[in-house]
């Protein structure tokens, strides 16, 4: 799974982007918020006309206007929190911690039954926390603010508060700021419940003995050991120590001079401070630094000979080759950290020690660019007769958001990066690659189609050699390209200091496809480079802030619906509500195939909602008629499309006023491990203080027409 649409920057999505694309949210909100108060001043002087008579509900309208501004605004913030501390009392009586109870519960018996054999439990684990709270805690919060107000009305309990100095203003942000801090409170304890249970649910090790391992053997030397860890938390991952990659057990800084030292290292007489100035015979220096240290590989027990310098004196230095430090294989969406070391004249003599699982709470930050297709046809050799598409071949899916490149042609999906700096890659280019695979034909339906990836500068034309890499469907495979890369004449070259990103830090990023008869699928989103990695702790708190805000919005409206309505219906309206603003996208989706449906066609086509508006729907339900075929022309299909025409009409404009409830779903960005961007949240947070708003203002003016009719 990838996120597909980067967020907007906070800015243009309240003032628009600079091309005039689309308005911006704070344009929009005022529109919306005139045509509001407009239609309110016209509805509430007929209301009073027709409830008091023409004199009496002129001079009611009249007066409740001139006291609006100080009601609203001139609020006593010492009786709002009465208020609200009256609404917590009330919310505590009637007993809302049982639903925290009910969510203990769940917890406590979830993870017998949760994901035993998936392949990513930490994504089923998160979405059965996030979903779970939220589930229990809107129904909480609509029933808690929904018959809150209508019961006091009913029992007369709100005369004791009306007749005191208590504008209806602070009635109505009272409850909703009361009930919203109960609701925080509850999902606070969640959260933390939550935290526990995915992590410690989570939480694993394996072992390995020397039993595991079997020895690989390459003109009667062996060459690695492979094997199975322990069976624990129901799997198993595979292990593959190479035997002449074991290394000394010191580190060295960028000066030369040794920072740590080991415990086979010290023995041997290696000191913290020495500065180190030749291996194997070979000056050290800044330039040939990380060539050298890589050549310090090699068979285990081996020794590496040192020159060094320790205060003032040249000393020289046998050091063995002790530890390995690898990875076990991914299975079910994580691997574990294996730091194998040998002893023993034998050289058979190892320990093993792996460490937690990793990669499994990730908060991936990507960074995306712009995708381009490179056509089949052409000379390899000269780029004056490459084309470039914005589109690959169709293969004929009808689900057209991928684009594929055949294999074994010319044909390369091309990405362009920007802003790509030696500070946020110091050690190269991080980057999840997620590829979908076609095959024309089946053969081994399991195994991985090779392909290959490459750097190239936009500019120069410059680019670096290929990589061969397995494409898996379904997986997101974390590649890197190193800082250092072999170029096209077998130098090696850095990412930086030798071209192949520009000076203004541009860069594109060539994946093909090598077996022939094969395809690759790509979309924008599906590759971006990796930056850094963000805090889960943190990422984890910010999923569950959006379930926060949902939290306040369905307070806000259901005290608004229980001024004017009793407590089962402004219950019904409530979830009515957010049912509807679950479902926003598809019912925008509906109004713009059924608004016009060409434009439908060409821009979303794989999201275009078939079968026409609700007539034309109930109509070929009446006649068992294919959604997606043509109605036969005739005065009365021609009727209902009219019909369906103005009804969609009318129902663009009232989902201005529908909260997208939707927008709230951080679920996918912390449960398939991708960082929720601050700009996120503080959108949502504009548009929940819009809503609140909008409640507060709507409540008081309903409540006070209320108060003067008694």
């Amino acid at each position: 799974m990838v996120i597909e649409k980067p967020v907007l920057p906070t800015w243009e999505w309240l003032f628009g982007q600079s091309d005039a694309s689309a308005a911006g949210a704070f344009f929009e909100f005022f529109k919306v918020a005139l045509i509001l108060f407009v239609l309110g001043l016209f509805v509430g002087l007929i209301v009073s006309v027709f409830r008091y008579g023409p004199a009496r509900g002129l001079q009611n309208y009249l007066r409740v206007l001139r006291q609006a501004p100080r009601d609203l605004l001139g609020i006593s913030p010492r009786r709002v929190l009465g208020l609200a501390v009256l609404a917590m009392r009330e919310a505590y009586r009637r007993r809302v911690w049982v639903a925290l109870m009910l969510f203990f519960i769940v917890l406590m018996f979830a993870s017998w039954n949760l994901a035993p054999n998936s392949d990513q439990p930490a994504v089923i684990y998160l979405n059965f926390v996030l979903t779970a709270a939220t589930y229990i805690m809107l129904p909480v919060a609509v029933f808690t603010a929904a018959f809150s107000l209508p019961q006091d009305i009913k029992n007369h309990t709100i005369y004791t508060v009306v007749t005191k100095p208590v504008r209806p203003s602070e009635i109505v942000l009272g409850r909703i700021l009361g009930f919203s801090v109960v609701g925080s409170g509850l999902l606070l304890a969640m959260g933390t419940a939550s935290y526990i249970f995915v992590v410690r649910g989570l939480d694993h090790t394996h072992q390995i003995t020397e039993e595991d391992l079997l020895p690989e053997t390459h003109r009667g030397r062996i060459v690695n050991f492979q094997g199975e860890t322990s069976n624990n938390d129901r799997h198993r991952h595979s292990v593959d120590i190479e035997a002449r990659n074991f290394y000394p057990e010191f580190e060295i800084s960028s000066s030369g001079t040794v920072t740590r030292v080991g415990r086979s290292a010290a023995d041997a007489g290696l000191r913290a401070g020495d500065r180190v100035t030749a291996i194997k015979g070979e000056p050290l220096t800044e330039k040939n630094r990380d060539q050298k240290l890589r050549g310090l590989a090699g068979r285990s027990l081996s020794d590496v000979q040192l020159s060094l310098i320790r205060d003032g004196k040249k000393i020289d230095l046998t050091v063995p080759r002790t530890i390995l430090e690898t990875f076990t294989g991914t299975n079910r969406g994580h691997k574990h950290r294996i730091v194998t070391r040998r002893s023993g004249t034998d050289k058979t003599t190892a320990t093993h020690a792996v460490g937690p699982a990793e990669g499994m709470f990730l908060a991936r930050v990507p960074q995306y660019g712009s995708l381009r297709f490179r056509d089949s046809k052409g000379d390899p050799q000269d780029p004056r007769t490459w084309t470039f598409n914005e589109q690959g071949v169709n293969i004929g899916k009808i689900f057209s958001y991928r684009s594929y490149i055949r294999g074994n042609t010319l044909a390369a999906a091309i990405w362009t990066f920007d802003g790509v700096t030696p500070e946020k890659y110091p050690n190269g280019l991080d980057m999840d690659v997620n590829i979908r695979v076609y095959r024309s034909y089946l053969g081994k339906i399991d195994a991985p189609v090779v392909g290959s990836i490459s750097v190239r500068n936009p500019d120069t034309g410059k680019r670096s050699r290929e990589q061969i890499f397995s494409g898996k469907d379904f997986t997101i495979e974390r590649m890197q390209i190193a800082r250092k890369v072999w170029s096209l004449d077998d130098e090696l070259i850095d990412l930086f200091a030798d071209g192949l990103i520009t000076p203004d830090g541009r860069t594109e990023v060539w994946i093909s496809c090598m077996d022939p008869g094969q395809y690759f699928g790509m979309a924008e989103a599906d590759v971006y480079l990796r930056s850094r990695d963000a805090s889960f702790t943190l990422n984890f708190i910010k999923g569950f802030l959006g379930i926060e805000l949902q939290i306040i919005l369905v307070t806000a409206l259901a005290v608004f619906f229980s001024t004017f309505l009793s407590g089962p219906v402004s219950t019904l309206l409530s979830f009515t509500t957010v049912l509807l603003g679950f479902n926003k996208d598809f019912l925008q989706r509906l109004v713009r195939s059924v608004l016009d449906p060409e434009l439908a066609q060409q821009a979303v086509a794989y999201k275009r909602v078939y079968g026409g508006g609700p007539i034309e729907a109930a109509y070929r339900i009446l006649l068992q008629l294919n959604i997606t075929s043509e109605l036969e022309t005739s005065p009365l299909t021609s009727a209902i499309k009219v019909i369906d025409v103005v009804i969609m009409y009318v129902v663009e404009n009232v989902l201005h006023l529908l909260a997208d409830f939707e927008q709230f779903l951080e679920v996918q960005y912390l449960s398939y491990g991708y960082d929720i961007p601050w700009d996120m949240l503080i959108q949502h947070s504009f548009s929940v203080i819009s809503f609140m708003f909008a409640t507060y203002i709507l409540g008081y003016f309903i409540l006070k027409s209320r108060e003067l009719a008694r």
